[in-house]
């Protein structure tokens, strides 16, 4: 058995844009959506090892050179942008994947090495590992017997 922690915030995360579909769906007629708005948010994980932090998030489609990373003043940012296709020729039915600027921001704790971030982009998936400072590691400490 599998143990999840109930959170109401990210279960509600999803009525607003469902509500968005339904109205727009239901006032034109069409089935059919409008490109996504200009800024989205793509979910992200983050775990701590006891030698680094890593945020992982899901971006298929872009490539490394679209991505942005900075940290600046103890705060990890990635922001990229994916633009709508314009295809004059093609009927569209429905819109569902995000198009626009995306910006996420994780505020780093004070253990965290800022110079020493890394990223690596695989297969859609970008992780970037922050590690910790050598004092904020644990270290086992020796007893010493008079």
């Amino acid at each position: 058995m599998r143990l999840v922690r109930y959170s109401p915030f990210l279960e509600s995360r999803g009525i607003d844009t469902l509500m968005g579909r339904f109205f727009n769906d239901s006032l034109t007629g069409t089935g059919i959506e409008s490109p996504t708005p200009d800024v989205w948010t793509p979910v992200a994980d983050v775990k701590e090892t006891e030698n680094e932090l890593v945020v992982t998030t899901e971006l298929p489609g872009f490539e490394k050179g679209d991505i942005n990373i900075a940290v600046n003043d103890g705060r990890l940012t990635i922001t990229a942008e994916r633009n709508y296709p314009e295809e004059k020729e093609t009927k569209k039915h429905r819109i569902e994947r995000w198009y626009g600027k995306f910006y996420r921001s994780f505020l780093l704790p004070k253990s965290a090495d800022p110079e020493k971030v890394a990223a690596t982009l695989k297969n859609g998936v970008l992780t970037v590992n922050v590690p910790k400072k050598e004092e904020a590691k644990p270290r086992q400490i020796p007893v010493s017997v008079n």
